[in-house]
């Protein structure tokens, strides 16, 4: 009857096609005598399966199996194929990593610091050269491409090409305009998979690094890519935007999950809270993506795992982490200083053709438009420089006085320059932000690269307020010079910051005599490794400890003698090989094997991907302004093969005045946001990515004093991907019995129980059509009523259910706590179960009927684009063939950030037409804009569509009336 297994193997059927009548009676007695053979079937009882009193965890299960059990079957069908010996949880992060690679065409390795992306990264390296003989590139900081890296494939002999991202700009194929030489072995388009080690390096889409791993990227067919992070959000969710924008090439490719446009739903994800920073917004994109487990999810989950060493199996652990609080008398380095610089800082208030109040920093150096007489023509860019330069201040100053001396002396200085150029040349200097610099915990290097950077646009002085302008620098000038001054007045003898410093060191070495067994333990009981911000810091501590610890000198401290000689430094471009090597000689697999440092002082440049878990202690001698650099400095003593069973993180807080530290950093940002948005125009600093969680921030700071762990035991927050509802999953495919209950759920089941503290509500799981996913919804009531809340549109005022169609958020209030948890379904409740139900599903019709709609899906395409490809469509002088007028104008038209639609403006304002089309070619070349695909809409639906799998009711408390 049909090509089906049942129709040809099973069924009975009868296909007859006659015109003779003679056939009739012969089908009439078959028919009868099926009809006399059937059975009864109990229809009812399907019915009523629906309304058994089904476990709340195995409908939850259900939930999960609809999401997962098709993704789940496919890894385990693709397993077997040998490679590079992983442990049991690097194993399952391959072949997931595969399964988002063969989808997507990328994978970002996020699992936490220390957990071994590195290796899963060399198998999948390992799998395309050996296996199917293709070509792959790493790229990574210059210090694992030695290191790490190095190591790796010597150990397992992988013939890959590793490249620095410095080494990578300094190709001409990638970077035409100051490239010097070939740097790859081979073209770009002849490889097949790229490896970008610490991609949060990547993060801002305007560097030379990030332009030049664009042009590799680009060409067809299309490169896998493989990101390794731990830490792919720093400063803003846009930082996970533009570094899946290597891989991800449609704006639309998240259609299929319902994100028809990537751009906007993470707009929409920071318009609902800019700062938060925890990504749970971006799961149903993440979670297509994104491989990322933290420790306690290894722990809980792989607690028998282990690792081949030198050639025998060992069990996989990690050090306890023990945070340690060190305070220092903050007033007491320059006492009543505090207050003059908070004034200096705070009290400008951006008010164009207002002198700066005496006693504070105009900033007028680095915001020169300020003072243009017309005030339409202020420059947002020159508003966030100030804004960043006065937080850099700051956090300088908290560092340390040396810090703060040499960055006043080096703005102070930068001042005579212009005010020469204003009265000798009659120019003024406006300056562009350096677009590498965006984090203002740059070091001194970066620091002095931006300062240099911002001297590349000129104007003449005549739409400018001289008089006012010259006043305020020289004003700003005596002012800086004054501060550099008084912090140089300091000696470090009198620093308290470093006495408290001496204090701790001491103790640690007092600690490592005793605990010790022999000397090489005691040594590296007494490890340390410091970090700063700056290196200024860095040097001025340097500099005190040798001569502490130095026996000849008269500021010896004898607690301090087992560190004489064997202190060491890393700042801006140091040696980092020497240092690490004789830091860590056994972990980082030194060549000489010299153990000759115990005491190693660095700026960030050693917080990412090096492997010193010799050493026990981490000093962080700043004030944490960003956590998530905690995190990256503690992962480098605390992972795989350390020989501690705990570690330490000392972490330096001002024993006072460390909330108006802090609200001094966000009053600071938030005027110069609040300017931003006053006087108009863009964003330079793309899409908010000065923006930092301060309430994040400070709950992290508070958890810290308290000498609380969680944030290095727990990992970062992030919601980068769904392992635990996998894990849950997997756990229950070898028990036959749980299987066979959750997969013979009747559609439309349901259950319910109890959260306290939990928000109540219904959570649905449905199918609509033949599509392959489930939708989920989340619809949120009234704790006390059960009534559905309502939200209030801005615009119109229309009221519509409280519902939350995100992944997510409906799975995680769907899991019961514990798993056994009762089913709990007042009648009251289970009685509304039906309305609840028609809420849901006309909200999933509606957002799915309106993904159906093509205007829907059109992205929005900047006008500077737009106007580019109407350019092309008119091919002056007739130079393009008609297949490039069709290749050309359809990669414009695109939703593009700022940065590129901006060159593009400027492009435009060529002289020629023919001048205009050839700089637009070159843009598209120099970008790698291609074709976007084309976004599919929906099949338009109606309520009968829509078919509910399973559901549950999460009720605030256990009612006291009898449940149904």
């Amino acid at each position: 009857s049909n090509f089906t297994y049942a129709g040809l193997a099973t069924n009975s059927e009868l296909n007859l096609f006659r015109y003779d009548p003679e056939a009739t009676g012969a089908v009439a007695s078959w028919f009868d005598e099926m009809w006399s053979a059937a059975e009864p079937y109990d229809l009812a009882a399907v019915y009523s399966s629906r309304y058994e009193a089904h476990h709340p965890w195995t409908v939850y299960l259900r939930m999960l199996w609809e999401q997962y059990i098709d993704e789940i079957i496919d890894i385990e069908d693709a397993r077997g194929v040998d490679g590079i010996p992983l442990p049991t949880f690097n194993a399952d992060a391959v072949w997931r990593a595969l399964h988002h690679i063969d989808e997507r065409g990328g994978v970002l390795l996020a699992d936490d610091v220390g957990l071994g992306k590195t290796y899963q990264a060399g198998w999948l390296l390992d799998d395309r050269i050996r296996r199917r003989r293709q070509r792959a590139l790493v790229i990574a900081p210059a210090i694992l491409r030695d290191g790490t890296w190095k190591e790796f494939t010597d150990e397992y002999l992988l013939p890959v090409e590793i490249v620095s991202f410095d080494e990578l700009v300094n190709d001409i194929r990638l970077n035409p305009e100051t490239g010097l030489k070939h740097v790859l072995r081979h073209h770009p388009d002849e490889y097949s998979m790229v490896v970008i080690d610490e991609a949060h390096n990547l993060r801002n889409p305007a560097t030379l690094r990030a332009e030049a791993v664009r042009r590799l990227l680009a060409g067809s067919p299309p490169k896998e890519v493989v990101l390794i992070t731990a830490t792919p959000v720093n400063n803003s969710l846009m930082d996970l935007y533009h570094l899946l924008r290597f891989f991800i090439r449609s704006e639309g490719e998240f259609a299929d999950v319902g994100v028809p446009s990537m751009r906007e739903h993470f707009a929409r994800a920071m318009a609902i809270d800019p700062e938060d920073l925890t990504a749970e917004a971006l799961f149903d994109i993440l979670d297509q993506v994104a491989v990322r487990r933290t420790r306690p999810f290894i722990k809980k989950y792989y607690p028998g795992a282990t690792i081949q060493i030198d050639g025998k199996p060992v069990l996989v652990t990690f050090p306890t982490p023990r945070v340690r609080r060190v305070t220092y008398a903050f007033a007491g380095v320059l006492p009543g200083f505090f207050d003059r610089l908070e004034e200096a800082l705070e009290g400008y208030e951006y008010e164009w053709g207002v002198p700066a109040p005496d006693g504070v920093i105009s900033m007028a150096r680095y915001v020169p438009s300020m003072y243009r007489n017309d005030r339409s023509a202020i420059e947002n860019y020159q508003v966030q420089n100030a804004g960043l330069l006065r937080s850099l201040l700051l956090k300088r100053f908290e560092s340390s006085t040396a810090a703060f001396a040499s960055t006043c002396r080096t703005m102070a200085g930068s001042h005579d320059a212009l005010l020469e150029m204003i009265r000798d040349e009659g120019k003024i200097a406006k300056g562009r932000i350096l677009a590498d610099w965006i984090n203002t915990e740059g070091d001194d290097e970066e620091v002095a690269v931006w300062l240099e950077a911002n001297e590349d646009d000129l104007e003449d002085v005549d739409d400018y307020d001289v008089e006012r302008l010259c006043d305020d620098l020289e004003k700003d000038q005596e002012l800086l010079i004054e501060f550099a001054e008084v912090a140089e007045g300091i000696r470090p003898g009198d620093d308290p910051k470093l006495r408290e410093l001496i204090e701790e060191l001491a103790t640690i070495a007092a600690e490592a005599e005793t605990q010790g067994v022999d000397e090489q333990q005691q040594r590296d009981k007494r490890k340390v490794l410091l970090f700063s911000y700056f290196a200024d810091t860095v040097n001025w501590i340097t500099d005190h400890l040798v001569d502490v610890c130095d026996p000849a000198s008269i500021h010896h401290d004898p607690r301090l003698l087992a560190y004489h000689g064997r202190i060491t430094s890393v700042a801006g471009g140091g040696d980092k090989a020497d240092a690490m090597y004789g830091f860590a000689p056994r972990t980082t697999n030194s060549p000489d094997g010299a153990d000759r440092f115990d005491l190693l002082i660095a700026t960030d440049v050693l917080a990412e991907g090096v492997n010193l878990q010799q050493a026990r202690h981490v000093v962080n001698y700043d004030l944490p302004w960003n956590p998530q650099r905690l995190t990256q400095r503690h992962g480098r003593i605390d992972r795989l093969r350390s020989e501690h069973d705990e570690v330490f993180i000392r972490c330096f807080f001002p024993d006072e005045d460390l909330d108006r530290l802090l609200d001094l950093e966000a009053t600071v940002r938030r005027k110069m946001r609040q300017a931003i948005a006053v006087f108009g125009g863009h964003d330079w600093i793309e899409n908010r990515q000065v923006s930092v969680d301060f309430a994040e921030t400070r709950e992290e700071l508070r958890r810290l004093l308290a000498e609380d762990a969680h944030l290095f035991e727990e990992g970062s927050a992030h919601a980068l991907g769904g392992e635990e509802f996998r894990q849950q999953l997997r756990q229950v495919r070898d028990d036959q019995g749980t299987v066979e209950r959750v997969t013979a759920l009747p559609y439309g089941a349901g259950s319910g129980f109890t959260r306290i503290g939990g928000a109540p509500g219904w959570i649905f799981c449905a199918r609509v059509a033949d599509h392959p996913r489930p939708v989920f919804r989340f619809l949120r009531v009234d704790p006390e009523t059960f009534d559905p809340l309502l939200v209030v549109d801005a615009d119109t005022g229309d009221k519509s259910p409280d519902i939350d169609e995100r992944t997510l958020t409906c799975l995680a209030a769907a899991q019961p706590f514990p798993s056994d948890a009762p089913r709990v379904l007042p009648d009251r409740i289970a009685a509304r179960a039906y309305e609840a139900w028609e809420m849901a599903r006309a909200d999933i019709v509606d957002r799915w009927n309106w993904a159906a709609d093509p205007a829907n899906l059109r992205p929005r395409i900047p006008k500077a684009m737009r106007d580019a490809a109407d350019l092309v469509l008119a091919n002056p002088g007739g130079v393009l063939t008609v297949e490039q007028v069709d290749d050309l104008s359809m990669s414009l038209l695109s939703n593009y950030p700022e940065r590129i639609s901006r060159t593009f403006r400027a492009a435009l304002s060529q002289e020629t037409d023919d001048a205009r089309l050839a700089e637009i070619r070159h843009l598209i070349d120099a970008f790698g804009l291609q074709r976007p695909e084309p976004i599919d809409p929906n099949k338009p639906i109606d309520a009968e569509d829509v078919r509910l799998v399973c559901w549950l009711a999460v009720s605030p408390s256990e009612p006291p009336a009898e449940t149904n």
